[in-house]
């Protein structure tokens, strides 16, 4: 328990391929009634990596029920602090992070947790970069998600040269360092079929037609990893009656907050600050 009466608890589920999700629940005590906030994680983080447990905290100080989760084959294992695993990371896909989302979706709906203050009728997510997209898609197809919010994501999954997948292709596996000795991580085939095989699935320009819920996009115009146009791309996609795109001076990927010592999470703050006001307004 922090002195701000959030209570931290931790769970375990397992999705239909038998791994296991980890994840964490954060929540006021003192508050009844809280919607449900779910945060997915971006490519190669986790939900112990960097801000996301600041970022938990602080929204479900709030006044939400916050859960944050590692993805089953982001290669972490159990509540560890780094990818660790890089087998279960090659053999991730978008396919998999969506059913992922879904079991933990499920139980959070369920009160199989047992959080006493949670309202099951009101559930945002939270995507960052990649996970962004992931919340859209998934979003899309489950009328139980009341509102979104989406950081700095990404407009497709499609994200390769027809070069860099024919060397996928040739060796079975993306490396993604030239040198192994940097970096052991590799993308597996089943990634690349994902995405060829899955197209209108997992398509996320698609998937942003279709909501209907409340969205708000935001992003860095000084990102360099998904460029704001991205986020133009996705607003352009939306239904522009319940959508919301801001776009902010001298932000990038990262907020200013790779570390606290950076700017003191003071980007980032203002960020939170912006989400939580939104989501007051939106899950009423």
């Amino acid at each position: 328990m922090s002195e701000n009466n959030v209570a931290l608890s931790s769970f375990t589920l397992q999705n239909d391929y038998n791994d296991h999700i980890f994840g964490e629940i954060r929540y006021r005590v003192d508050v009844v009634n809280q919607p449900a906030v779910i945060i997915c994680h971006s490519f190669m983080a986790f939900k112990n990596w960097g801000f996301f447990p600041y970022l938990a905290s602080k929204i479900a100080e709030s006044g939400f029920v916050v859960i944050t989760f590692n993805f089953s084959l982001n290669g972490v294992v159990g509540d560890g602090k780094k990818i660790t695993d890089f087998a279960k990371f090659e053999q991730n896909t978008f396919s998999r992070e969506l059913h992922d989302l879904k079991i933990v979706t499920d139980a959070v709906l369920r009160s199989e947790f047992g959080i006493q203050v949670l309202d099951t009728h009101r559930l945002a997510l939270l995507g960052h970069s990649r996970g962004g997209g992931i919340s859209i898609v998934y979003a899309s197809t489950d009328d139980r998600v009341t509102a979104l919010t989406t950081w700095s994501s990404i407009s497709t999954f499609d994200r390769w040269t027809n070069h860099q997948k024919e060397k996928w292709r040739i060796l079975g596996y993306l490396p993604l360092a030239k040198d192994v000795s940097v970096s052991p991580l590799k993308l597996g085939l089943g990634l690349l079929h994902d995405v060829e095989g899955h197209q209108k699935k997992i398509d996320i320009q698609y998937a942003a037609g279709l909501l209907r819920v409340p969205w708000l996009i935001l992003h860095g115009k000084a990102d360099v990893t998904v460029p704001s146009r991205e986020a133009e791309t996705l607003f352009e996609a939306s239904n522009k009656s319940t959508t919301e795109l801001m776009l902010l001076d001298h932000v990038g990927h990262l907020y200013n907050a790779a570390s606290y010592e950076e700017n003191q999470y003071q980007t980032l703050n203002h960020l939170i600050s912006i989400t939580t006001h939104w989501l007051q307004s939106r899950l009423t």
